[in-house]
């Protein structure tokens, strides 16, 4: 059975926050993590069950390096 919407809705929260917050990184560690999520944002649009487990690791490593992003 396929996610539901509120599982969308969320997904797509959770990539602007770690959009947002690999903006807030410095420029040497920003492009690289930026890269990576180009990449899990591609594998959230192919299976995005398997692409939103991607996104939550990627979620807790980019916290762990910056505390708090800036807002918009």
């Amino acid at each position: 059975m396929p996610p539901g919407a509120e599982f969308y809705l969320d997904l797509a929260r959770r990539l602007r926050e770690a959009h947002r917050r690999a903006e807030a990184l410095p420029e040497g560690v920003r492009i690289p993590v930026i890269r990576r999520l180009l990449t899990v944002t591609e594998a959230v649009k192919r299976d995005p069950v398997r692409g939103s487990e991607r996104l939550d690791r990627m979620l807790e490593e980019i916290s762990a390096q910056v505390e708090e992003p800036p807002t918009r």
